[in-house]
């Protein structure tokens, strides 16, 4: 069975969400949300200090009961001064969070720090299908889906703006300018770390690239925004399915999901374009057989990232000039013919 990429001009997209603690679902069955709009909230656990004040104020514990400032149950945010100021260099006890003090015992003040109000957001336009009331919300939307290879743990919605005119361009920083702020970016493959700063420097809201050298990973994880590379690491073209499709849908609102699930989750880097449907769309398949007919993507040299259409599988064993035999399939590539490619160099596209 070989690895399936989602690469569709039309299909139903569900994505469950989920609070990272329980908390309340804010929204019904049925409801139509747009991208951004808060779908649940919870606050977090309280967190308890305990905060030695003869310590912070450089006093004795005796008199440094005597310059506390807060009464037991006062409210105050992160920084206000709970003690002080003491002593000859005047020092203060300031809270470590939001919060309230609870107690006072042996020159210490014991104080409850609350954490902020967790939203969680909708990644995109959808119908909310499924919740349990209090921590998941499934939504569920019809549109175009691109899955990718790599994603920089963040997400966001914008309107989808190109600046690559193949798939294989190179972005430079000359690219940008002002009309471009607050968009997500279609790109071909980035090597200049100058290109990713005026990305920042412009407020996008996400880039989609094809390929992205190594060492600009570390660089990539520290942006506020998504970023998305749907090849891999080096110097690797967009696929031509992808970036035919992401083309076609300039203009359109797209998000970007950066982010990937844990070791036993299937959920993968993405881009969702919601778009009206005529009629029902059925689910993307999970698993697809390789067979003629089927359309694939190479991911090893030297044919990587070609797109093509599989004509033949052997029934045996191919013999290569490296001396390795391997099932392989007989391949039609765009724009280069037929092609004998070992099957564990191939990925099914849908």
């Amino acid at each position: 069975m070989l690895p399936l990429t989602h690469v569709i001009h039309m299909t139903t997209i569900r994505r469950e969400q989920q609070l990272p603690v329980p908390g309340a679902v804010l929204v019904r069955m049925n409801e139509r949300v747009q991208a951004g709009d808060v779908l649940a909230e919870a606050e977090p656990a309280a967190r308890y200090y305990n905060l030695d004040l003869a310590r912070a104020l450089g006093v004795s514990a005796k008199e440094a009961v005597q310059h506390v400032r807060r009464e037991r149950g006062e409210r105050v945010d992160a920084g206000d001064v709970l003690a002080g100021p003491a002593g000859v260099t005047r020092r203060t006890l300031r809270a470590p969070s939001a919060g309230e003090v609870v107690g006072l015992q042996d020159g210490r003040l014991i104080f409850e720090g609350r954490g902020s109000v967790v939203a969680l957001r909708a990644a995109f336009a959808g119908v909310v299908v499924g919740t349990d009331g209090v921590q998941s919300v499934t939504l569920e939307a019809t549109g175009a889906l691109v899955q990718a290879v790599w994603g920089n743990g963040k997400q966001d919605t914008g309107v989808m703006r190109q600046i690559a005119s193949t798939g294989g361009d190179k972005l430079e920083p000359e690219q940008f300018d002002l009309s471009l702020r607050g968009a997500v970016l279609l790109a071909g493959m980035c090597s200049d770390p100058s290109a990713l700063q005026q990305a920042a420097e412009l407020s996008v809201r996400g880039l989609i690239l094809g390929s992205l050298a190594a060492d600009l990973v570390p660089v990539a994880r520290r942006l506020s925004f998504p970023v998305l590379v749907t090849e891999g690491f080096g110097e690797i073209p967009m696929n031509s399915a992808a970036f035919s499709l992401l083309t076609t849908n300039v203009g359109r609102e797209v998000t970007v999901d950066g982010r990937t699930g844990g070791p036993y989750s299937l959920q993968r880097p993405e881009a969702i374009i919601p778009l009206p449907a005529a009629r029902q769309v059925a689910l993307p398949d999970e698993v697809v057989l390789i067979n003629p007919g089927v359309r694939v993507r190479v991911v090893q040299a030297p044919h990587m990232g070609a797109v093509g259409v599989v004509r033949e599988i052997p029934a045996r064993a191919v013999a290569y000039p490296s001396g390795v035999l391997a099932r392989s399939a007989r391949v039609e590539l765009e724009g280069s013919g037929p092609a004998m490619i070992p099957l564990a160099n191939l990925e099914i596209l849908q």
